[in-house]
């Protein structure tokens, strides 16, 4: 072989092997950059102000959080929105990372990793102005029609339902809940009254006899993240626990906030 020949040859091999090496990198990193990703679903019911999806950058106040810390983290979120079921299906799979919940909804937590709580939420009884009670004297709904979310749970009714001393109808849509109150279809209802009012401000929602949110609330819990056993999310949660202490020590958390008063 001559010396032309072989410093061909040697320039050839030389350039697949750079391309061999180039080809490994980018799939080093791609796969590293797949890694970063954290699926976050959003039932598509939502549960506005506090997590619902309009677009990317509205994702309700609990969303707007996760996205926000994820992001510093290092992590994209992949939004997925589908009916619930259908969230818990792809969970089943392993194909979902993390949801916004309560512990207390849970049915089961020992797989589960969960952060710090992120707000908390309570429900609130919906009665008419005339009808207003003084103090959330929940003993005093004995006998009565009560208007309640379909799907949901209320611990602190949970007896006087089993026991029959209320009489529930379900509802699937918070707006159709305030009208049954309004319209005294029921005596009350029982929805958390930041969710309502925000119901009430982007319907237009107009009421004949006007409603009244009894203070304080009842059954709270902490709104936060859990996670699903797909890795080991320890040092996550960590990280995020401390971000979330951070953003809420900042004007970050007030601008979220802001944005669904």
């Amino acid at each position: 072989m001559n010396y032309c020949a072989f410093a061909h040859l040697v320039c050839r091999i030389s350039v697949l092997v750079s391309f061999a090496f180039g080809l490994g990198l980018m799939v080093t990193t791609l796969a590293g950059a797949s890694e970063r990703i954290i699926r976050f679903g959003i039932p598509e019911e939502g549960y506005p102000p506090y997590l619902m999806h309009v677009d990317e950058d509205i994702n309700g106040i609990v969303g707007d959080v996760f996205v926000e810390i994820a992001k510093s983290l290092g992590y994209k979120a992949d939004v997925v929105v589908l009916p619930e079921k259908r969230l818990l299906h792809q969970a089943s799979l392993g194909k979902l990372d993390a949801v916004a919940s309560a512990l207390e909804w849970e049915d089961d937590t020992r797989t589960k990793f969960w952060t710090n709580g992120i707000i908390s939420i309570s429900d609130n009884l919906v009665t008419t102005k005339a009808r207003r009670l003084n103090g959330n004297d929940l003993a005093a709904l004995k006998g009565k029609h009560i208007a309640l979310m379909h799907g949901y749970t209320y611990p602190s009714l949970e007896n006087a339902l089993k026991n029959g001393d209320l009489h529930p109808t379900r509802v699937k849509r918070f707006d159709s809940l305030l009208r049954m109150v309004d319209r005294g279809r029921v005596d009350y209802g029982i929805l958390d009254q930041n969710v309502a009012k925000w119901v009430m401000r982007e319907q237009d929602l107009k009421f004949a006899h006007g409603l009244h949110f009894v203070e304080p609330g009842f059954d709270e819990v902490q709104y936060r993240i859990i996670l699903y056993p797909t890795k080991d999310w320890s040092s996550f949660v960590q990280e995020f626990n401390i971000a979330l202490g951070a953003l809420k020590a900042k004007g970050t958390w007030k601008k979220i906030l802001d944005r669904y008063r």
